[in-house]
Formats: C-alpha cells, structure tokens, sequence
C-alpha cells in the first residue's frame, strides 16, 4: 500500500493546516524489490484529496495490471515516434524508402499536432479532432485512413511497451465518411485516343513508350519507368509487372528516382498484365533506338547519370511540357490520367472488372468498381478511332487466352 506524508517538520496533527505540500510514497510492482516513488500535491484540504486520490489510482493500476512508470508518460509524442521509428533487430529495420516516407509523414502531419505533448496526454478526443484538421486542409479520406493506421501503430507500440496506459486510437471512432472511399472518376477526365496520341507526340521521344505502358498496359508512373527486358515475356505478349521505381535511393535524394524497389503497390509478388500491339510496338522502337542498360535490360536512363534510374520529377516535367505543347493544360490531365484511358478502353473491350482490378493492381475489385463502374453504360461509345479499337481488341484477345489457357 502507499501513504499519504509531508515532508516537513510540522507534528502530524497539524499537517492538515500547515503550507507544506501533501507527498503520496508508494513502491512500483514488485514488493520490496520494486522501486519506491513519490508524487507531490498542494497544501490544504485539495491537495490532500487529490494525493489520496493518486495513491488509490497506484494501487488499481498495479492490481489490474496497467500501471505506468509516471516519468515514461512524460515523454513527448516526438520522443517515442523516434524510438518507434528505430525500433527492432538489425533485420527488422526499415529500408531507406520507407523510413523516408515515415519521417515525411510525421513533418507534415504529426510533428505540429501531436510532436511536442507528453504521449499520454494524447486522448481519443484528440485523435478526431487531427482527423477532423485533417480533412479541413482538403486531404482525401484514404490518405487520413492511411495516417491514421500509422498512429495507431505507433500507440500501440507505447501501450505494448508501457509508456502509456491506454491506447487512444482504440476509442477515435471516425465519422462515418459519406460514400466511397474511392472517388469514381469523371467521364471528362479520360481522355480521349487523340489527346493521348498528341501527348505521345509532343513528350521528350525518348518517354514516348512510357505513354503508351500506361494507355496500353494501365502502368502506375513508377512501374512504367520500372519496365525491363527480363520481365517482357513477349512469346506470350504478357509484361510481368512486380517493381517500382522507388523516390528514395543510394544517393538519399527525394525525388530522384535513384532505386528499385522489387514490389507494387498492394503486391509483393506483382502481377501479368497483357501488353497490346501498340504498347508493344512502342517499346520496341524505344530498344531499338536507345536501347537498355543493366544486367536486366532496363528500358529508361537517368537523363544525367549513367546507370541510374530516372526520376519520378523528371518524367514530370516532361509530362507538363507535353500537355502544354500539345494544347491540352486546360484539361488538366495527369500521368494517372492514362491508367484512366486503359480502364474505359478495357471495359468498352468487355474485360470484367475482377480481372480489370488484377491488371491494374488494385487491392481488390470493390476499389475498380467503386472508381470505374459508372463507365460501364455506353463504353463503346468512347471506343473512337483505330488505336482505340486495336487495344480493345488486343485486350479481350488476351482475356480469351487466359480463359481457354
């Protein structure tokens, strides 16, 4: 049990009228062995109340099993993030990337929240009202899902290790997000065969291939500028699509595009994705003039260093010039707009949105209806010009063989 004392030398019978500050004395679990701490309180009546009111709270904690070191508790949010972050064996440490992709999430939505507060001063309350912040600056509800899956990682690791009582993130119950998670896609942002086929005309020759991975095969930026010749299984017109090109590298630069990072989004283990005559005509047009480089057969080359992998920034670049000069800015169109163009080309072919989803690498096919299937009434009617209708043809020959395979 603990006691309640004054540190002074005022005789007991007058502790309750002197100016000397209550002391509440108690052992950590443990018995004898455990460590004896104390905990100061005002003078008077109040003061008296609440270290009474301490040592009772000691005493549950340590029969139910939840007691805390109160020094642990003290520590700020930032102070555990960081230990968290650098936590587990040598193997089991995060890779440059990743660890980038963390110390950029805590800068730009934790650090000014959450960094400098004792951890366990953190409730539930304060959880929904960074989500509630979150969503006034305009961010999109799967990248709060996603931040918010980090933060209650991160508490449970406190709770698991005894620096908090209590995980917060178990009680902050989001409001309930009205419609999807995914929002579905204008029919006014796919663009059309000839905003693709300007766009391939006007980008830097040696991306133009790039252009049509994306339209022709629905590549993400990074798997598109992550293509090879090992992974080109052209006997069977099928690219197997399982790396991305990985903002993080050896030379620890944001943006630079300097590794490769041999799993997708969603996927350690990738995906086959059929590659239509067009997209195929393409590539072999970039070997042929460019060729590759690398044991691998890499299609694309940093612009300025040999034997580096181009940036994500500089294909950007790139991008934007090409709209621009090909009359197009006013559209708006980004790179992700011709996995958009890939998606309506496929469903105007009658590819089912479960394969659909397996091609694109969506986690599942909920995630390609929920952005997709509002295209599917009057598909055909997109299907407008001989390019447009090659891929649509190739893409449900390649269907047809996967069945009958």
């Amino acid at each position: 049990m603990g006691s309640i004392i004054k540190r002074c030398d005022c005789p007991v019978t007058a502790w309750d009228r002197c100016p000397h500050p209550w002391v509440t004395r108690w052992r950590e679990p443990g018995g004898r062995s455990g460590r004896q701490r104390e905990k100061s309180f005002e003078s008077g009546a109040t003061g008296k109340k609440l270290a009474a009111k301490w040592e009772r709270k000691v005493e549950r904690d340590k029969d139910t099993g939840s007691y805390i070191d109160p020094e642990q508790s003290k520590r700020t949010f930032a102070d555990v993030w960081d230990e968290w972050l650098n936590a587990g064996s040598d193997e089991d440490q995060l890779a440059v990337s990743s660890r980038a992709q963390y110390v950029s999430i805590y800068k730009n939505h934790y650090a000014e929240f959450f960094g400098p507060r004792p951890i366990a001063s953190i409730t539930a309350s304060d959880i929904t009202k960074w989500e509630t912040l979150q969503k006034e600056k305009g961010y999109k509800p799967y990248g709060i899902h996603t931040r918010k899956v980090v933060l209650a990682s991160l508490f449970k690791y406190a709770w698991t290790a005894e620096i908090i009582p209590r995980n917060p993130c178990k009680k902050a119950e989001a409001r309930k997000r009205k419609g999807p998670a995914y929002r579905p896609i204008d029919p006014a942002e796919v663009p059309t065969t000839g905003e693709v086929e300007a766009i391939f005309e006007e980008i830097k020759p040696y991306y133009r291939s790039v252009v049509w991975s994306m339209a022709g095969c629905g590549l993400r930026v990074g798997e598109a500028l992550a293509l090879c010749e090992q992974k080109w299984e052209q006997g069977t017109g099928f690219v197997k699509v399982n790396a991305q090109l990985s903002t993080f590298g050896a030379n620890e630069g944001a943006g630079r595009g300097t590794a490769i990072r041999d799993e997708v989004k969603w996927s350690r283990t990738g995906r086959r994705v059929p590659v239509p005559e067009i997209t195929d005509e393409a590539w072999r047009a970039h070997i042929a003039t460019y060729g590759t480089w690398g044991d691998e057969g890499w299609f694309y080359e940093s612009e300025t260093y040999a034997n580096r992998f181009p940036s994500r920034t500089t294909f950007a670049d790139r991008w934007n010039k090409a709209t621009e000069d090909a009359g197009l800015k006013h559209r708006g169109l980004t790179p992700k707009s011709l996995r958009h163009y890939f998606a309506s080309v496929a469903i105007a072919a009658g590819v089912p949105l479960p394969e659909l989803a397996a091609w694109m690498g969506h986690a599942s096919s909920k995630t390609t209806e929920q952005v997709y299937i509002h295209l599917l009434p009057g598909a055909e009617e997109r299907i407008k010009g001989a390019v447009a209708r090659a891929v649509a043809r190739d893409l449900s020959e390649s269907l047809s063989r996967i069945r009958s395979a």
